[in-house]
């Protein structure tokens, strides 16, 4: 039985142990404490001072090199997909200044022919399934191969757009019935077509507006989410059918606050079944359609990649003879020698 003096000595051990601490924390201890926490603080402040220098450097870089594409983008890209049919595919009404610079720079680079096809909201939106019914029936009585009966009707329509788009369309469809399948998506106010269509293209951009585009503020949760996923499964059907004809393509998306964490851009670079395809972000910067193009001519010669200036791009800009030079050329133009302007733009 424990009796009262192993109680005592105890509260004594306890009571002595609780005054050695407090003369120690109060003398020695504190001031050797003090100390390193006060040198971890500064050594902190001076990493983070450190962390926003690179970061302002960085961001400075860029803003110069941007500028400086956007102002020699047309001479970069003039001549280098000369005598191409290139279809310029959209999403929604607010990419079209972006547009508008795609196809412009299109022309400098020498393209034959080119083509806006701007996907409509009735193609995913939901409460529109009865137009896409009709449009699927329209095109099952002339031309049912284009169909894919294992997919939603969503996902079928954006993989018809691509069917007639690519060169598999002109050894299935006789030029009739490709006027009859492209009548019944427009009809049914499912694409929009501005430019004359050839029977095939020899390239596809895609130019994907940022995701809160496809929102309305205060509207119904469970209307916004079945939206978002009907708007990904016809994205991603159309862009997986695009990477499989193996015609050159970009994916290029708008970018706000340089996130490219949602949207299509999220899906195809990080899904090795769209390999094939290159993409490119901040499409709604000055510079975002040449970093396209560019991007495209790499497509056209072969490569590949993921470019521009969020987390998961690869590089800045595709490594071309056009690009040679160009990041140097930023610099030297920015800080006031004349001769850095012309200099990049005569390795275009």
């Amino acid at each position: 039985m424990i009796d009262f003096r192993y109680h005592l000595v105890s509260l004594i051990s306890v009571f002595l142990a609780l005054a050695v601490g407090i003369v120690l924390g109060a003398g020695p201890l504190r001031e050797n404490l003090g100390d390193q926490l006060a040198g971890q603080v500064e050594q902190l402040r001076t990493e983070k001072d450190q962390l926003r220098t690179q970061s302002d450097e960085l961001a400075t870089r860029n803003d110069q090199l941007g500028s400086f594409v956007s102002e020699v983008g047309p001479e970069l890209v003039s001549g280098t997909l000369a005598g191409k049919q290139v279809a310029v595919l959209t999403d929604d009404a607010s990419t079209r200044p972006d547009t508008d610079r795609l196809l412009a720079l299109l022309e400098d680079a020498g393209a034959s022919s080119t083509v806006k096809i701007a996907l409509q909201k009735n193609l995913w939106e939901p409460g529109q399934e009865q137009q896409r019914t009709d449009a699927i029936e329209q095109i099952r009585s002339v031309a049912p191969s284009v169909l894919d009966d294992d997919l939603s009707d969503s996902e079928q329509l954006a993989q018809v757009v691509v069917v007639l788009l690519t060169p598999s369309a002109s050894e299935e469809l006789s030029p009739e019935l490709r006027t009859q399948v492209w009548q019944a998506l427009t009809e049914q106010q499912l694409v929009t077509i501005d430019g004359e269509l050839p029977a095939e293209v020899d390239a596809v951009l895609f130019a994907a507006a940022a995701p809160e585009s496809f929102t309305d503020e205060g509207e119904d949760e469970t209307v916004a989410a079945e939206r978002a996923q009907s708007l990904q499964a016809t994205q991603t059907s159309l862009l997986a059918t695009l990477s499989d004809t193996g015609v050159p393509a970009v994916v290029s998306a708008a970018t706000p606050d340089n996130d490219a964490s949602t949207g299509i851009l999220r899906t195809v670079r990080g899904d090795a079944d769209f390999q094939g395809l290159s993409t490119t972000d901040r499409l709604q910067e000055a510079d975002g359609p040449v970093l396209s193009v560019l991007a495209l001519i790499e497509q056209s010669r072969g490569g590949s990649g993921a470019y521009g200036t969020t987390a998961d791009a690869e590089d800045r800009l595709p490594a071309l003879p056009e690009t040679q030079g160009v990041e140097d050329a930023s610099t030297e133009d920015q800080s006031g020698d004349g001769g850095g302007a012309s200099d990049g733009g005569g390795e275009g």
